[in-house]
């Protein structure tokens, strides 16, 4: 019998902490109802909660969105379907104008109702917003996109004439259309001064240069016309800024009047010869782009990325040929490398991309000529850098995680966009015969200046061609609020599989995190015992000692 160190005691007061501290276990699972409350509950577990638990946060906030994008689908799609109200009211109205019963004064009043209709298509698209982000204004919208999309050279419509036939038809009152991307350009022929001149060749080039300056004041920056003079042979050049894999020049006009009866009439057309041109398409990209926020300048064009680094990138203009002369064909792809890796622009490899036909397309002039805008017949042109702003779009993040978001893009619907309403008199509409008014008379629906010029439906011809701009308007409109209709039914079943997905993670989560209430109650009811039960032990072992005083006494 020992009474310095008591092992009975010392043992019960052990198992006493034990239950203690796993009392104090039950406890706090008890009251936070959550199986794993601090990391060493269970290590694993906890990692893989926290994982779960951000995803189900994520995808509650991803469903959250998906919502939000439907409304703001919702506030286009209604503004676009009272554009469509108003589009069929001012169809129905060209009709009535149509009608050989109408008299000049209910055309009038016709016209005045077409005109505050399409201001209001114009307030309703420059008007309307969600969470203060305009949805209708197409790439003028603050949150439109500038991308870059092509690299090309520089094209042009050629035509061979002569002018000494022609020169006194050069006054005249008659016009040449130019057209550029579709884009009509009038060359007023009687702002050609006459010139006096005794010797003919002097006469022909400063009449053609007369006539290069007329043509440049119509084209503006959209394109750029020389004319070069070989005694009686004049050749006309067209070359267009505004380059794309589908640009296209025309030229239009009645020839004899402009050139001269007896100009050239191979074919039975006047003023043009049978001619040719070398044709050839491709395109230059970057094999890396900028970050977010920089822009890019290269001669006379800046634009700015929406991917790219903060730092701006700049270079200058670089003629590169793509035809080679010697042996008559174009330039392989890895010839050109060479060249556009040349281009000074600070910071940016290029490449190229794109397929050329080499070989000979024949192309016959006539009164009406379209050309392909990429050709091969020009060498050492400029490269252009083309940029274009987008749609208004915006992204969509349907999912919890990095890229499993969407881009939503919403039309633009303004007047001007419909070809119902035009910023230029002679502007197009689409459809022969349309015409705008003479004088402006449609506002942006924002304010009361008058900056365009509405769709002309004050006669009964106008009015007729008027019915079918409304009707291509009307489509326009239709396709732009079927895509958004689609795109929401789209976020429907999205918003549907989140909540679905969120539901199962959120069992799984459930199962690794919380706790199992009715066990937990047997685990305390056990403890609660066995604390009982150990009190109960250290006490009658604190006791044992006592019988040493026995032997001592006796």
């Amino acid at each position: 019998m020992r009474i310095n160190h008591n092992i009975p005691a010392l043992n019960a007061h052990r198992q006493l902490n034990q239950t203690n501290r796993n009392l104090g276990g039950v406890l706090e699972r008890l009251s936070s109802g959550k199986r794993i409350n601090k990391a060493a509950d269970d290590a694993a577990g906890m990692a893989i909660s926290e994982k779960m638990k951000a995803q189900v946060r994520g995808l509650r906030k991803a469903s959250q969105n998906t919502l939000d994008g439907i409304s703001l689908i919702q506030t286009a799609e209604g503004a676009m379907n009272e554009v469509h109200s108003m589009l069929q009211r001012m169809r129905e109205l060209a009709v009535q104008s149509a009608n050989g019963s109408s008299t000049n004064d209910d055309r009038k009043a016709i016209q005045d109702e077409v005109n505050q209709l399409t201001s209001e298509i114009n307030r309703i698209a420059n008007g309307t917003e969600f969470n203060t982000r305009n949805l209708l204004r197409g790439n003028e919208a603050e949150n439109s996109n500038t991308s870059v999309h092509r690299m090309s050279t520089g094209s042009s419509a050629i035509a061979e004439v002569q002018l000494s036939d022609g020169l006194d038809d050069i006054d005249s009152s008659d016009r040449l259309s130019i057209f550029v991307d579709d884009e009509e350009k009038i060359v007023y022929l009687n702002e050609v001064t006459a010139i006096e001149e005794d010797d003919d060749d002097e006469r022909y080039e400063l009449k053609a240069k007369a006539l290069e300056n007329a043509i440049n004041k119509a084209v503006g920056d959209a394109a750029e016309a020389s004319l070069y003079v070989d005694g009686n042979d004049t050749y006309i050049e067209i070359k267009t800024t505004s380059i794309g894999g589908r640009s296209t020049i025309e030229i239009e006009g009645t020839m004899e009047n402009i050139f001269g009866e007896d100009a050239v009439e191979e074919d039975g057309w006047a003023g043009l010869s049978e001619s040719s041109t070398r044709q050839a398409q491709g395109s230059f990209m970057f094999n890396k782009l900028p970050e977010a926020g920089s822009k890019i300048t290269i001669g006379r064009e800046t634009i700015e990325f929406f991917d790219s680094s903060k730092e701006a990138y700049t270079g200058t203009n670089r003629a590169i040929d793509i035809y080679n002369d010697s042996e008559s064909k174009l330039k392989s792809p890895a010839d050109l490398v060479s060249e556009i890796t040349n281009l000074n622009v600070d910071g940016v490899n290029l490449g190229i991309d794109g397929a050329y036909d080499d070989g000979m397309n024949d192309v016959k002039f006539s009164n009406r000529l379209s050309i392909q805008a990429k050709d091969t017949g020009f060498q050492g042109h400029l490269i252009y850098l083309e940029g274009t702003l987008e749609n208004f779009n915006t992204n969509l993040q349907v999912g919890p995680n990095q890229g499993q978001g969407f881009r939503l893009e919403v039309g633009d619907i303004r007047a001007t966009k419909l070809n119902i309403s035009s910023v230029d008199l002679h502007g197009n509409p689409g459809v022969m015969g349309a015409t705008f008014t003479e004088t402006p008379n449609v506002t942006d629906g924002l304010s009361s200046s008058m900056e365009e010029h509405a769709l002309n439906v004050s006669t009964e011809e106008t009015a007729t061609a008027a019915i079918t701009v409304y009707d291509n308007a009307i489509k326009n409109v239709a396709e732009l609020r079927g895509g958004l209709g689609a795109i929401q039914n789209r976020l429907e079943y999205t918003a549907a599989n989140l909540d679905n997905t969120t539901e199962n993670l959120t069992a799984a989560l459930s199962r690794i995190e919380d706790a199992d209430m009715a066990l937990e109650m047997s685990e305390y009811t056990k403890l609660n015992i066995l604390n009982q039960a150990g009190t109960s032990m250290l006490a009658q072992a604190n006791q044992m000692p006592q019988s040493v005083l026995q032997l001592l006494g006796g």
